[in-house]
């Protein structure tokens, strides 16, 4: 058996498609069962409990030990299960997960150790303080250099990532999987029709949070001109209300609609917008992400504007004409309601680089290392 852990993730969008999604697809590839170990907060453990039982009936979903300051002390819990069902790898999401499984490696209750890294988490946490806590921020550069050099093999989510490492940590290189956040279940949607009618009005969309660390600020910089600009562009925020999209809510009213909406319907909502928006600050955070976003996007036949410095879709965007790369002072040009042609060729690339098939070597290789 292989165990899959994750440490403090909460159900989302984003945990479907890149949590219990993967554990699906690796068990369908053959070999040994992968299960998910999913380490929760204890606040609302019967609400999250059910919400993963509801995607994968299978996993163990356990009560974290209250506060981050004493993350290691889960490792008790988990070496229980480790001895209950004798795995023989730990894929780990981030570097709690990988700090334990580590640990776990070296008392002998497993043998290999995959880190799955999601981003820059030392960067992450020392550019947006997450938690207001110098003492759990302060852990993360060991836990993540540990992380990087002691796994046997490591998933990275860019090649940007792998060379942050190099500069950060002074990686000198080993098993590596570059496996971008791909599709989830929930928009393995087929092609839908667009249509495009003479004074059809633009739909712009922003999908996640417009909390700070999503560049808000910028993002307000570069629409405010748009939407007075261009007064047939709208723009929805598939977001909860904040008072940052009230805020432009009150200065464009009627233009601005924010919705917030299960994952089981936001690819229905993307498919009738016209142009993603992936617009965010130039920091260490961003420069290595890989927004789940882009390729929900994609998949929806839009195409996207984006920050030069996203991961490495930025760079994909400029190779495969997948949208615009708009600078901070860019003037964005004059919009259109997207043509059925571009619509298909954006999921034509979504179907052929983005899902998880297009990465069945990776994971297998991942799969082979973790047996």
């Amino acid at each position: 058996m292989i165990l899959y852990v994750t440490y403090n993730d909460q159900p989302s969008g984003v945990y479907w498609s890149q949590v219990t999604d993967v554990v699906a697809y690796m068990n369908g590839c053959g070999g040994a069962r992968v299960r998910l170990v999913a380490f929760v907060s204890a606040r609302g453990y019967r609400a999250s409990r059910r919400a993963i039982h509801q995607r994968d009936a299978a996993a163990w979903v356990l009560p974290m030990v209250p506060t981050m300051r004493r993350w290691r002390w889960n490792i008790l819990l988990l070496a229980l299960v480790c001895l209950w069902s004798r795995p023989t790898g730990i894929m780990a999401r981030g570097v709690f997960a990988t700090g334990l499984a580590l640990r776990l490696r070296k008392w002998g209750l497993t043998r290999h150790v995959c880190y799955d890294a999601r981003g820059a988490y030392a960067a992450e946490w020392e550019e947006y303080r997450l938690i207001d806590d110098d003492h759990v921020i302060a852990q993360f550069r060991p836990l993540e250099r540990a992380a990087i050099h002691d796994a046997d093999i490591r998933l990275a989510v860019s090649a940007a990532l792998v060379r942050h490492w190099v500069e950060r940590y002074q990686w000198q290189g080993g098993a590596v999987e570059v496996i971008p956040c791909t599709l989830g279940s929930d928009h393995d949607a087929p092609d839908a029709g667009r249509i495009v009618s003479e004074g059809r009005r633009v739909k712009l969309v922003y999908s996640g949070s417009t909390a700070g660390w999503q560049s808000f600020a910028l993002l307000e910089n570069i629409l405010t001109p748009v939407l007075r600009e261009q007064p047939w562009v709208d723009l929805l925020f598939l977001s909860k209300p904040d008072e940052n999209n009230a805020a432009l809510q009150a200065r464009f009213p009627g233009r601005v609609d924010v919705r917030w909406a299960r994952a089981s319907e936001v690819a229905g909502i993307l498919a009738d917008c016209d142009m993603g928006l992936l617009l965010r600050e130039d920091t260490v955070t961003n420069r290595v992400a890989s927004p789940t976003k882009f390729a929900e996007y994609l998949a929806a036949g839009l195409p996207v504007l984006i920050s030069p410095h996203i991961g490495d879709f930025s760079q994909a965007v400029r190779e495969h004409d997948l949208g615009s790369v708009i600078e901070v002072d860019d003037v964005v040009p004059k919009l259109h309601p997207t043509d059925p042609a571009t619509s298909v060729r954006m999921r034509a690339y979504a179907r052929e680089y983005l899902t998880k098939q297009a990465f069945d070597a990776g994971y297998r290789r991942i799969l082979n290392v973790l047996s």
